[in-house]
């Protein structure tokens, strides 16, 4: 035991002295953005229509290997449950342990119809951890390409442009193609040329303050220590993908459309009445004998305003956990990456309770869906 202590202590005494005092071992402060980065180089290697050309995104690449895993993770645990052992040893009876346990909790919640909902219950956990936990492998979203920034400026520019050009109903012309041809040779040109020499250099001198003074080397080019001075970035391989709004938004739709399915399968189309309460048989009967109901249509209309806002929640809500995680990481790790061993566990924790949160609720809301308005009226 006393030398394990004394082992990890001194793993820390170097990763401060590497993380902080060394200048040329200190963690890269990366170039910051919310959407997910486009691999260079991939641009227009996946079909318009889904990826609107722009290429293969570390968020995208990300989801499919979380998804990798879990198709792995199934084929063992289930090869695993056809052995004859009585009892189960090792990870397949933890994990066993696991989904008993949620299981018992989902059920009292939803009660006998925990059958239909469990498994949209588990698979939103499940999923939404693993791509949540995947961030915090130490290298898993700062090893990638190397990208020139001037040109991905370029490149953002003529996407803007073009698009205006095209919701204008207007065309380019053979003059302007060419122009735009030129524009993008001369930046990819330019990155060919100085980016494995001069690239490590450029991007370590952009660990600063902004504002502070630019210096240029003998070709003019800025190498002082200033964030925009960098001419290069790194784009990783893979960011955590709830990190993209592209997919808390497809989890959170496939979530409230779940909802609204389960709904409509055990009321039928009286699970309108919630929404529409005048749709009702006798509703004007109701209101003669109870003119507060006439309010109902009123509470109906926030009733279907509040199924949408859900959407807009669930997205954001499990988007700005987790891309304010990764940012923190980010940036303590540049201040004193001996910090993050604190922020580590807090990242941890921070993504099992956004992972249970969001099974949690959609649970919570399939449930209510199928009690209908009476059960809610008696209810209370």
């Amino acid at each position: 035991m006393i030398k394990k202590r004394y082992i990890l202590l001194l793993l820390i005494v170097l990763m401060v002295v590497f993380g902080s005092v060394i200048a040329y071992t200190k963690p890269v402060l990366p170039f910051i953005q919310l959407p997910g980065e486009v691999w260079p180089g991939t641009e227009g290697l996946l079909p318009q229509f889904l990826f609107n050309g722009t290429g293969i995104t570390n968020t995208f690449a990300s989801t499919l290997l979380a998804w990798l895993v879990i198709l792995l993770l199934i084929v063992l645990v289930r090869g695993r449950s056809r052995t004859a052992d009585e009892v189960p040893t090792g990870f397949y009876n933890f994990f066993e342990m696991i989904i008993e346990g949620a299981y018992n909790f989902a059920q009292n919640i939803a009660g006998p119809k925990v059958k239909e909902f469990f498994p949209y219950f588990m698979s939103f956990i499940l999923i939404i951890l693993l791509s949540n936990w995947m961030g915090l492998i130490p290298g898993y979203d700062s090893i990638g390409l190397w990208e020139n920034k001037p040109h991905f400026v370029g490149l953002e520019a003529a996407r803007e442009f073009e698009a205006e050009r095209i919701a204008a109903g207007e065309s380019f012309t053979e003059e302007e193609v060419h122009h735009v041809e030129e524009e993008a040779a001369a930046a990819l040109d330019a990155a060919n040329e100085w980016g494995l020499r001069d690239g490590l250099f450029l991007i370590r001198n952009s660990n600063a303050v902004e504002g502070a003074p630019i210096e240029t080397d003998s070709h003019g080019r800025a190498v002082g220590r200033n964030i925009e001075a960098a001419d290069w970035t790194i784009v990783p391989f893979f960011r955590p993908a709830s990190t993209d709004l592209n997919m808390t938004l497809a989890f959170a739709l496939i979530a409230m459309v779940m909802v609204q399915y389960y709904g409509f399968k055990h009321l039928g189309f009286g699970y309108l009445n919630k929404f529409f309460p005048f749709l009702e048989k006798g509703w004007g009967q109701k209101v003669a004998k109870d003119p507060i109901k006439a309010i109902d249509p009123a509470v109906g209309l926030l009733e279907l305003v509040s199924e949408i806002s859900k959407i807009i929640s669930f997205s954001f809500r499990l988007l700005g956990n987790m891309f304010a995680g990764m940012v923190l990481l980010f940036v303590m790790a540049y201040i004193l990456s001996v910090a993050n061993l604190a922020f580590f566990g807090l990242e941890l924790f921070v993504g099992v309770i956004q992972a249970i949160v969001f099974g949690l609720l959609t649970l919570i809301f399939m449930s209510s869906a199928t009690e209908g308005h009476h059960a809610e009226e008696e209810h209370h």
